[in-house]
């Protein structure tokens, strides 16, 4: 019997892409594709898939929300995220969601197979992050330059930084000093200075992609 597999990207290339590696397979019957984590929740072909390979930067739901309710309706299918981020911050909160296997994108796709079937034997499969000598972002200085650009006060940056940290209103409260309205209020005019949409994997983007984190 093929394995069943759903994949959930933003990106139509991606898709045809690994679609087309694991149909050249012939263990694997891919049943069906989407581009957000709305319409992926909404689909009644959950209840039969054996992986889902989702990415984390999707429109509506991101991956990381997907992956929440996911969780919270017992998802009992192995889950491997495909995505652009090499990072050991996402991989963490991936793992501690239910995620059986973090790959990325830049790496060789037609290890996909072989990942999956690791998955499907049990194993975990995440990247081996003290290898890799992409940059932390834990050097970051607060360049006058890149607040004036885009209007944000030190303090809205090292919520940024919190946020993409996995920490809640509360616990930055706690940690800041200040009332929980406060960090909310804060957190609605940095997604408006910034013009992103409210969810973690458009704040993450922008706070690798200045460097922040």
């Amino acid at each position: 019997m093929k394995t069943r597999i759903i994949i959930a990207d933003d990106h139509p290339v991606v898709i045809q892409g690994v679609k087309d590696i694991l149909e050249k397979n012939g263990a694997f019957d891919v049943m069906a594709t989407f581009r957000d984590g709305k319409s992926l929740l909404q689909s009644p072909l959950l209840a039969r898939v054996d992986v889902l390979l989702l990415d984390l930067n999707m429109p509506d739901i991101d991956g990381l929300q997907t992956l929440d309710k996911l969780r919270k309706l017992g998802a009992s299918f192995k889950i491997i995220v495909i995505t652009s981020y090499l990072s050991p911050l996402l991989a963490e909160q991936c793992k501690a969601a239910g995620v059986h296997g973090y790959l990325v994108k830049s790496d060789d796709l037609y290890l996909l197979v072989k990942r999956i079937q690791d998955v499907l034997a049990g194993e975990s499969v995440f990247p081996d992050f003290s290898q890799s000598d992409q940059p932390t972002g834990t050097d970051f200085s607060y360049f006058d330059e890149f607040l004036k650009k885009y209007k944000l006060t030190k303090r809205e940056v090292e919520i940024v930084r919190m946020v993409c940290n996995d920490y809640s209103s509360k616990e930055i409260a706690d940690k800041l000093c200040l009332s929980t309205f406060t960090i909310q209020t804060h957190r609605r005019n940095i997604i408006r200075k910034l013009g992103l949409d409210d969810s973690k994997i458009a704040l993450y983007r922008f706070a690798v992609d200045n460097g922040v984190i």
